[in-house]
């Protein structure tokens, strides 16, 4: 196949070596850069401050450019990817409605489980995503789904392979998202591959963006937003950072009062990808869809578990709709300060050479944390991304029932009269005074 045109950014630095990058060689890839890094000494380097949201290439090639083993998954920006509107889908099943409760097939394939915080994030030791069964599979989509985030370290995962697995669990109609203007690998055939790439040019600036409003589930102002998502992690950086933090959606709905949850029950949020395409038309992008602004439940109810969850963020929720612009900040701020600054709701996930995070994207937000750039190559960050196509989010269950509260249900199970605890939470003083 020809080399694509790519519009708004330089031509691709390399050409795709034949067959492309496999899983053995992104197993090898951060020991060999970093040996081959560590006996020179750094050249200097043009840095700008960039905006991570919108970051096209630079055209200067340094010798740690040439050494990169990955090349054809370095990110490009095509002009021949072009895409109509996306068609709403109704008739989506999320794979864990199929799932053995039990997790027998998934948890017996795992030499260890951790689950990682008490809300939020589970660590499994052993599996191989490219060698899961659909039983396994399934099983795994509702253990996302249930603690909204799984790790799995030290995976053998060819590009390929990535995009198999993301698209098992997306609707029939259009497995995975394409994103609308973000880099795609320069290795044509995975144009459904979302590129995470930072390097020695691209210092991270604060004035764009306050650390709160980086927190975001990805592409919330597509009709049919992702549900299962997963970022693999190729190259990371020699002296570690770009931790991703992620925070509970089912915990955030849980930490409001009941008259605050019926209030926020009767709302619908505006989405909005109109800032995202300005910015990267600005940059020189090609946009391969017109930008869209979609208004969804403040509220939904995951398919599957019957839990409702806060459905907004900060980088892409812009008004709630209907209500005065004063009531509508007020709102939104109080939801993103608990989203943000509420720590029994995040998680911390450290990542790896070989790293894939699995994470559900209809009950969680994330946060790249800007703090491994060095003015060298070693600081390095560049990671795969699929995101399977999900439901349109609804305040109700497929079946058209209400959903429940994640803590409330999980009381019951354990015995405990919800009524008691929250009638005895609702009549409970503050108490004065910090006590360490």
């Amino acid at each position: 196949m020809a080399p694509s045109a790519v519009s708004g950014s330089p031509p691709p630095r390399y050409h795709s070596p034949p067959g492309g990058s496999k899983a053995s060689d992104l197993k090898q890839a951060s020991t060999t850069t970093t040996e081959q890094q560590s006996n020179k000494k750094p050249p200097k380097y043009v840095v700008d401050d960039f905006n991570p949201y919108h970051n096209p290439l630079k055209v200067t090639e340094s010798e740690a450019d040439r050494q990169y083993p990955f090349p054809d998954l370095k990110p490009c920006f095509p002009s021949d990817i072009n895409t109509a509107p996306y068609e709403p889908i109704t008739s989506f099943v999320d794979r864990g409605t199929f799932a053995n409760s039990s997790k027998a097939a998934l948890y017996g394939a795992s030499t260890k489980i951790d689950h990682l915080s008490v809300n939020i994030g589970t660590e499994l030791i052993g599996p191989q995503l490219h060698k899961l069964s659909a039983q396994q599979k399934d099983e795994l989509a509702l253990l996302v789904a249930e603690r909204g985030v799984v790790v799995f370290r030290d995976q053998e995962l060819s590009p390929d392979q990535l995009v198999e697995f993301g698209g098992y669990f997306g609707a029939s109609d259009r497995p995975l998202h394409q994103h609308p203007s973000s880099g795609v690998p320069r290795r044509r055939g995975l144009d459904d591959v979302h590129v995470v790439w930072h390097d020695e040019s691209m210092k991270p600036s604060d004035l764009a963006f306050t650390s709160t409003e980086l927190y975001h589930s990805d592409v919330t102002f597509e009709l049919n937003p992702p549900g299962l998502t997963a970022l693999h992690n190729i190259t990371n950086p020699v002296h570690g950072g770009g931790d991703t933090l992620f925070s509970s959606g089912y915990g955030l709905y849980d930490k409001l009062s009941d008259p605050m949850k019926a209030y926020c029950e009767s709302l619908q949020a505006v989405h909005s990808g109109v800032a995202q395409a300005e910015g990267a038309s600005k940059a020189g992008l090609h946009l391969r869809r017109p930008a869209l602004e979609t208004t969804h439940p403040l509220v939904r109810t995951h398919p599957v578990t019957g839990w409702k969850s806060i459905f907004a963020n900060p980088a892409f929720t812009t008004a709630i709709a209907g209500v005065p612009r004063s009531e509508s900040q007020m709102i939104l701020n109080h939801l993103f300060g608990l989203m943000t600054n509420s720590p029994e709701l995040t998680l911390r996930v450290r990542w790896q050479t070989g790293t894939v995070v699995v994470w559900d994207n209809r009950v969680t937000t994330h946060s790249a944390t800007y703090d491994h750039w060095r003015p060298d190559p070693t600081c390095r960050r560049h990671a795969l991304r699929v995101a399977a196509t999900a439901e349109i989010p609804s305040l109700l269950k497929p079946d058209g029932s209400e959903g429940v509260s994640r803590q409330e249900q999980i009381w019951e199970q354990q015995g405990l009269d919800v009524q008691a605890l929250k009638k005895r939470l609702a009549t409970q003083k503050p108490s004065g005074g910090f006590k360490d």
